[in-house]
């Protein structure tokens, strides 16, 4: 984005994106909806949906900071550090998303994640300003990193957002979504593209760029409400009935178990049913109020949550993946009353593999 930006995109684009920053960040700190007379979970507050206030955050100040009378350089400078820093926010929020891009959830499974996707966000933005000193402020080809990395982020997080919307029944927003994305990656060829040859010269290319950004944000707001309808539709724990059938459908790779949840049947992916098995036997012989807790290791053979989160998405569409809960010291349950997981004995022994899992039940369930 260059120095001429005019001073009422510059207004507009601060109140908007701060008023929608604020809304995120509210509806971040004031948590997960949680159903009275159920157990406020460990963790009550998502952590994507706090990423993704700070990233509009940065928007916000982005806009204020294109009417301070600076010199073109350290412009450049200031805005360039500020668009990697609300790259980085976006790509971490992304790797939050139940339905988002599965490279992003699995690189999240890193420990260091967040440091890496900032620290290279931070190169990229010095990279830039580098370019910037060597070939001048206007130069194309000095924006073209910056470019690079912003483009990238939209992609997966468009595509995290049309997934999501999709998933949870929202086709019209998910249409809504790649318009907002597509726009906004068109707002940013001027970046490295001559305006003119666009057909962008003047006001009309910062008319293009407030309308995209405000309808991401319109879609950014729309992720945060289908959420809390998501969470809304999950079942009262309290009311739950799993039984694990034992029974199987499908042949070789598409080979499907299927547990009850009540009169509806659920189709789980080997691995997770058999995770999903384990973490049951261990409620089941633990009944005390917080027991059933199983170490990640001990659980999967490594420190490795990716299993997990397949778990969880075998669940979600039942509503029952916030029943996976974490302690955040590697240890995870399934946080239903034993009372309410039933075992169909005879079905799964006849599985070998699932055999040594049922050696933990003993004589309970």
């Amino acid at each position: 984005m260059t120095s001429a930006a005019p001073a009422w995109y510059a207004v507009a684009q601060g109140a908007i994106c701060l008023s929608a920053a604020w809304a995120i960040l509210a509806m971040y700190l004031r948590g997960t909806p949680v159903r009275q007379g159920e157990p406020v979970p460990a963790q009550h507050r998502d952590p994507g949906l706090g990423w993704l206030g700070l990233a509009v955050l940065v928007w916000g100040v982005v806009g204020l900071l294109l009417l301070l009378p600076l010199g073109e350089m350290p412009a450049q400078a200031s805005r360039t550090l500020l668009s990697s820093a609300n790259s980085a926010c976006l790509l971490i929020s992304a790797s939050y998303l139940d339905y988002g891009p599965p490279i992003l959830q699995r690189a999240s499974d890193h420990p260091h994640y967040k440091p890496i996707a900032a620290a290279g966000s931070l190169v990229v933005a010095l990279v830039t300003i580098a370019l910037y000193a060597a070939l001048g402020p206007a130069a194309h080809l000095a924006r073209l990193p910056d470019f690079a990395l912003s483009a990238v982020t939209l992609i997966l997080y468009g595509f995290g957002l049309f997934r999501s919307f999709r998933r949870r029944g929202f086709a019209p927003l998910a249409a809504l979504a790649c318009l907002a994305v597509a726009l906004q990656f068109a707002a940013q060829l001027p970046e490295i593209i001559d305006p003119a040859r666009l057909l962008l010269a003047g006001d009309r290319r910062w008319v293009l760029n407030l309308v995209s950004k405000t309808m991401v944000l319109i879609a950014f707001l729309s992720l945060a409400m289908s959420w809390v309808h998501e969470v809304a539709r999950r079942p009262s724990r309290s009311a739950v009935h799993l039984r694990f059938s034992g029974r199987r459908v499908g042949t070789g790779n598409r080979r499907r178990y299927v547990i009850e949840l009540g009169d509806r049947p659920i189709e789980m992916r080997e691995t997770p049913h058999r995770d999903l098995l384990a973490l049951a036997v261990a409620r089941a012989r633990d009944t005390s109020r917080d027991g059933g807790w199983v170490s990640l290791p001990d659980l999967v053979g490594r420190l490795d949550d990716s299993r997990i989160r397949r778990m969880r998405e075998d669940l979600r569409p039942a509503g029952l993946d916030a029943a996976i809960e974490a302690n955040f010291q590697k240890a995870y349950r399934l946080a239903l009353d034993p009372e309410h997981i039933a075992f169909d004995r005879a079905a799964l022994a006849a599985d070998p593999e699932l055999v040594p899992v049922l050696e933990g039940l003993g004589k309970t369930g």
